[in-house]
């Protein structure tokens, strides 16, 4: 009841609309549980997009074309094959956390 003795008898109208310009805006929840699902849906996109493309490397490597490994050095072939190590390990991690999802 204290509150309401400290709110003003009138307000002007220039006073009242230079409120309403400055306040802040209501953040409706389901404004904010749309931009999470639209974060999550792209987010979710790129991982399998990235899965995806992932597994083609690793398949084009597992190949062992003579026509992508020519010409390489022997540290290359040693990078690649770290490379692919690699990404078999990103691969599990990410089965890992689909799995807790």
């Amino acid at each position: 009841m204290s509150e309401s003795n400290n709110l003003p008898q009138a307000i002007s109208h220039k006073k009242l609309n230079y409120l309403m310009i400055n306040a802040k805006k209501d953040v409706n929840s389901d404004d904010i549980k749309n931009a999470d699902s639209l974060e999550k849906k792209e987010f979710d996109e790129s991982i399998n997009n990235w899965e995806k493309l992932t597994k083609d490397v690793i398949n084009t490597l597992n190949k062992r074309n003579e026509n992508l490994l020519k010409d390489k050095s022997s540290n290359s072939l040693i990078a690649l094959g770290a490379m692919e190590v690699h990404l078999n390990m990103a691969l599990q991690a990410l089965n890992a956390f689909k799995k807790e999802s």
